[in-house]
């Protein structure tokens, strides 16, 4: 007997938060946003037909988190130097394990804030923190959103020129005598 398939797949990147965890699905005609809290569920439907656009925009988490962890590393390194024998090898681990996290978070790459717009609501994808994953996601929703809403026009993709709005003229400049002044409308 043949296996049926899967009605959604996960998609790459998860989001945790302290008491919360978030994933994203791909359903047939839908991107599906989990969230798990305590002991409930929130679930959110985005259907391809309704996406207007996916948005992200870089942040300093990663460097942050980079230079923290480098000066818990520098200052457990320091201590396992300066303390007894006891307490050196605590240090030391201490200082190994702050190390192998800085690598860590610079290797998974550079980090990031995504949110997906509909015609009624701009939503975060709490799951998407990393580029690659956000990278990833949107490779695999593209081919579903233009398979529901048609290809986007390459003129669409195209920079729009900047507008240069005309200089007005000056309300300070001398005024010939007799004319009134356009602000106020009174003659001198």
């Amino acid at each position: 007997m043949a296996r049926a398939e899967k009605a959604y797949r996960r998609l790459p990147g998860r989001g945790a938060g302290l008491f919360s965890y978030s994933r994203l699905w791909l359903g047939p005609d839908h991107l599906l946003l989990a969230r798990t809290a305590f002991f409930s569920e929130e679930y959110k439907r985005f259907y391809f037909r309704d996406i207007q656009a996916v948005v992200t925009r870089r942040t300093k988490l990663r460097e942050i988190t980079s230079a923290i962890l480098a000066v818990t590393g520098i200052v457990f390194g320091v201590m396992s130097v300066f303390t007894t024998s006891g307490l050196r090898v605590f240090f030391f681990v201490m200082t190994g394990s702050v190390l192998v996290a800085l690598l860590v978070n610079w290797l998974c790459g550079p980090t990031c804030v995504c949110h997906l717009r509909t015609a009624v609501q701009i939503e975060e994808l709490s799951p998407l923190k990393r580029f690659r994953a956000t990278r990833k996601v949107i490779e695999r929703l593209k081919p579903n959103i233009e398979k529901a809403q048609g290809p986007l026009a390459p003129e669409l993709l195209r920079p729009k020129p900047p507008v240069v709005f005309a200089a007005a003229p000056s309300e300070t400049a001398a005024q010939p005598a007799g004319k009134s002044t356009p602000s106020t409308g009174i003659s001198p």
